[in-house]
């Protein structure tokens, strides 16, 4: 039977033995400091009475989140404050707000693989590396090794854990395993099959197209990591930017071919919730992604391919298939009055408890105990979609976007070649757009040095 957050409270409310000397409304982080308490007792209630605000990017959690605060409070005492905003919003807001040294937030959200170099670079991360090894600010039950290797990998940046995610994101194909199997085809394993899989069943005079692909120049790196590790090119090398060689350029032809060819009217200014709407419509045989949509596609109020779904890890090309892992987390101002609390809050949002909580939404938890909960394979309507994403962290790489500063910039930068390739340019003239790219790119990479 699954034991509720307020049960597993008073049990550790009960188990432990508070001698602390230390001030309830102590602690405090200002300044990219380490935890105040030094002790190797811990108590949830050392922060009794204090308030803290979390400002995060709204991607789907924000809601289960506000439902479990009052147990927070209940567990700690810590009353919080959570504001909102959408991703677009959220990433052209959070760097302001830094740059002034805010400190009306304490919590705030960060993806790494986006973030991280700037956030680095400018003094904008707290290291979490002391509260995790401290035993007096880290209840013993936390468990920091229940997140595997891979995605502790995708929570440092310089070698310091900056964020706990609350998600993990992973590429993987979406199918519809009726026309697949109407076509009479084996679920591809290639990019060259998938292209050929596509024209198949493509048939544009009754709305029905062959692949759908992320549009916006910003929003394409994500799906077009799978592309580029597959053809053996690389962001970066040896210190040069890399997007124009013959590796990148295979790679940058087969994402524009793809879609180009296959996808729907418009697909060069798809967002990135756009093509899993277009396959829930029934509009598209195929589309390559995150692993966030599996609980919209199988619901039959929202999604008229409910129960139709396959679902497979990405393509392999010239090199091995490697999906990107990474994804959002919470991390403390740096800026923050109340980093202590903020920390005891980060932990309550990522234990094993909540994750569970959020993996039984449907969410893609980071924590190993989520995925092997009886609970959730009892509850789990969709085994094919948990061993896809599970086999995927096995050869997933934390490098979706290039190693740039600043990360939205590069991001911009590589994805417009996607996106030219998307609107039907090939050959000599995709050449041309992916030369004058790298060069903006390497001027950012010489600015870093």
């Amino acid at each position: 039977m699954k034991q509720s957050l307020r049960s597993i409270t008073r049990t550790l409310a009960t188990a432990l033995t508070v001698t602390l000397a230390v001030a309830a409304c102590g602690g405090g982080s200002a300044g990219n400091q380490g935890p105040e308490y030094t002790g190797d007792t811990f108590d949830w209630k050392r922060y009794d009475g204090q308030s803290i605000k979390v400002y995060v990017a709204d991607t789907g959690q924000v809601e289960s989140l506000r439902a479990g605060l009052g147990e927070f409070t209940d567990l700690t005492g810590i009353t919080v404050e959570i504001e909102g905003a959408d991703v677009t919003s959220y990433r052209q807001n959070l760097p302001v707000r830094l740059t002034s040294r805010a400190s009306d937030f304490d919590v705030m959200a960060t993806f790494p693989e986006v973030d991280g170099l700037q956030f680095a670079k400018n003094g904008w991360y707290t290291d979490l590396g002391p509260y995790l090894t401290n035993p007096g600010m880290t209840n013993p039950e936390y468990d920091f090794e229940d997140f595997g290797a891979g995605i502790r990998k995708a929570m440092t940046v310089q070698e310091q854990t900056v964020t706990i995610l609350w998600e993990m994101q992973t590429d993987l194909v979406y199918y519809r395993k009726d026309l697949l199997e109407k076509a009479g085809l084996e679920v591809p394993t290639t990019f060259a099959e998938w292209d050929a899989a596509a024209a198949a069943v493509h048939d544009p005079g009754n709305r029905l197209y062959g692949f759908a692909l992320r549009g916006i120049p910003y929003q394409t790196t994500t799906p077009f990591s799978s592309f580029l590790y597959a053809h053996c090119g690389e962001w970066v090398t040896d210190g040069k930017a890399a997007i124009n060689t013959p590796e990148a350029l295979k790679a940058y032809e087969a994402y524009g071919q793809l879609g180009a060819k296959y996808g729907p009217p418009g697909i060069a200014g798809f967002d990135w919730p756009v093509p899993s709407q277009q396959f829930a419509q029934g509009n598209v045989f195929a589309f390559l992604d995150v692993n966030l949509f599996v609980k919209d596609l199988e619901d039959p109020t929202k999604s008229r391919v409910a129960g139709k779904v396959g679902y497979t890890t990405v393509p392999r090309a010239d090199c091995d298939a490697a999906p990107f892992i990474g994804g959002w987390g919470y991390g403390i101002n740096p800026f923050s009055e109340k980093g202590d609390a903020a920390w005891y809050f980060i932990q309550w949002a990522t234990s094993k408890q909540m994750n569970l909580d959020l993996k039984l939404t449907g969410w893609p938890s980071p924590r190993a105990s989520a995925w092997e909960s009886p609970d959730f394979k009892q509850a789990d309507k969709t085994p094919e979609f948990t061993q896809v994403v599970l086999n995927s962290t096995e050869t997933a790489r934390a490098r979706m976007n290039p190693p740039v500063t600043p990360g939205v910039e590069a991001r911009e930068i590589a994805g417009l070649v996607a996106n030219k390739a998307l609107e039907g340019q090939t050959g000599d003239d995709l050449k041309r757009t992916a030369d004058q790219q790298n060069d903006k790119l390497q001027g950012l990479l010489d600015a870093m040095r």
